[in-house]
């Protein structure tokens, strides 16, 4: 199963033509590290309008910022692997997708396993899995020089292990190394992933692997704890090493182009910030604008008010601007799609910032809600919720769907967790953000569709308990078992 959802992603990536997303200019923070610029041909190509597939070495004229990421992980292998198959360049995102496509051989294989149910029932949670995995929202940051890759492909890899990890006692130890492998390339994908640890941390805490050599109570928590604290580790190492200029950014995008620009009272919110209100006149002006507010005389003495502490402070003191922004966002995870960002390689047919739509189930899905999509969101995640929790709650009817069940549990605060990471993000970059969240919500869908395909095999309850069955006696001795019976009354 997994060979043939290998196959058929590679030919949903690679055929007719691959896509990806183009360069919107922040991919400098991933390759001037490592030293790799676009090809000649694709230099002269302005941002948004094409896809880069080919890097060359070369040395940038910007200075490198400190952007720990574990994607630059991943672009080790394929460059490694470009160089096995002699193509040209240093790097060919062509064989990066290429990852994309073995991890959704993997989760098809290891859902087609774990599910416990009729072969009819786990062929559709298989194909179900595939379905998303294959539509072009997602798809397209395989062949894509940005962080999403990675973190799309952890939380894939980790709804794998926190579902091993409540199952089958002999499975928890692996279930851990995976939940652990798909965390730190979610966590470690980019800074603003640190916070994702925190429901990774939550399911180690419940996590007990028994050891047969080792009878402490403690012993049984030793694997768990170590899987917490290397990822601790990560998010410590994404938060701390994130260069103090790009923390300026966001912040100061997130002041001017997502709370002033959409405020009612601009000059108001502006001194609640710890600005003149003069400065809501540079309201909607980003970073990156012509004319900002760092180029104004009172810049200087008031630059320290625009902090990220500062802005939550804002967000907690005026609850209405919390809620426009959630709802903003909102609309962008439900819209799944980064716009007027091209997805096709340049050639002489396709046209600048073409979106490649072969498959979008899902994210046409999302798309109808989008309009009220806070309300949506909502709503879904708390029947979601719900219905996760009855199924836990009916354990002993439902036992082999209980695993899946608290994975669903998981994919929910991995969902919140990350929505609101994203929304308080760089604004200029919430939608490309949205997607890791925009993913754990689909998976909440299919965990749940595999917790009913589960369920559907044979509940306990039509099975009688092991307490309460009586020995039956032997055909070949009926009088000693009368006896017994006797004797017993």
């Amino acid at each position: 199963m997994g060979a043939i959802a290998t196959c058929l992603m590679t030919l949903r990536v690679y055929v007719p033509t691959i896509t990806g997303l183009a360069d919107d200019g922040s991919s400098h923070r991933l390759t001037c590290a490592i030293g790799l610029v676009p090809h000649d041909a694709a230099r002269t190509t302005p941002y948004f309008d094409f896809l880069t597939l080919r890097w060359d070495r070369g040395e940038l004229t910007v200075g490198c910022p400190d952007f720990p990421s574990s994607e630059r992980w991943l672009l080790s292998v394929a460059q490694t692997i470009t160089s096995w198959l002699d193509l040209p360049g240093a790097l060919d995102l062509r064989v990066l997708a290429a990852w994309w496509c073995l991890v959704t051989g993997a989760a098809v294989a290891a859902t087609f396993v774990l599910v416990r149910a009729t072969l009819s029932r786990r062929l559709l949670a298989s194909a179900a899995l595939l379905v998303v995995l294959g539509d072009s929202a997602f798809v397209n940051y395989a062949a894509s020089m940005n962080v999403h890759l990675a973190a799309l492909s952890g939380v894939v890899i980790a709804s794998v292990g926190v579902v091993m990890v409540f199952g089958r006692v002999g499975r928890r130890a692996a279930g851990c190394g995976i939940l652990t492998a798909g965390g730190m390339l979610a966590i470690g994908a980019e800074p603003a992933n640190a916070p994702l640890v925190l429901p990774f941390l939550a399911v180690l805490s419940l996590v007990r692997v028994p050891w047969r050599r080792m009878s402490r109570r403690w012993s049984n928590r030793l694997v768990p704890g170590l899987c917490a604290l290397l990822l601790a580790g990560v998010s410590l190492t994404v938060h701390i090493g994130e260069d103090a200029r790009i923390a300026d950014v966001r912040a100061y995008n997130q002041a001017f182009v997502s709370l002033l620009a959409n405020s009612s009272e601009p000059a108001q919110d502006s001194v609640d910030l710890g600005l003149p209100a003069s400065f809501a006149s540079y309201a909607g002006q980003s970073w990156w604008a012509s004319t900002t507010a760092r180029q104004d005389p009172a810049w200087p003495t008031h630059a320290r008010s625009i902090t990220s502490t500062n802005i939550h402070g804002f967000l907690l003191r005026h609850p209405g601007a919390a809620a426009d922004l959630a709802s903003r966002s909102a609309q962008q995870l439900l819209t799944f799609r980064p716009a007027q960002i091209g997805t096709f390689p340049k050639d002489d047919v396709t046209p600048p910032r073409s979106v490649d739509c072969r498959w979008c189930v899902v994210s046409a899905v999302g798309q109808i809600f989008a309009p009220r999509a806070l309300s949506a969101l909502v709503l879904y995640l708390m029947v979601c919720t719900l219905i996760a929790v009855t199924l836990i709650r009916s354990a002993r009817r439902f036992p082999r769907c209980w695993a899946f069940s608290v994975a669903t549990c998981f994919m929910i605060g991995l969902t919140v967790v990350g929505f609101i990471s994203a929304a308080l993000g760089d604004p200029l970059e919430t939608q490309k953000a949205m997607i890791v969240p925009a993913l754990s919500s689909c998976l909440v869908g299919l965990l749940l569709l595999c917790a009913w395909c589960s369920a559907g095999m044979t509940p306990l309850s039509t099975v009688a308990s092991a307490t309460t069955l009586r020995s039956l006696p032997s055909p070949a001795q009926p009088e000693k078992a009368s006896v017994a019976a006797s004797q017993s009354h």
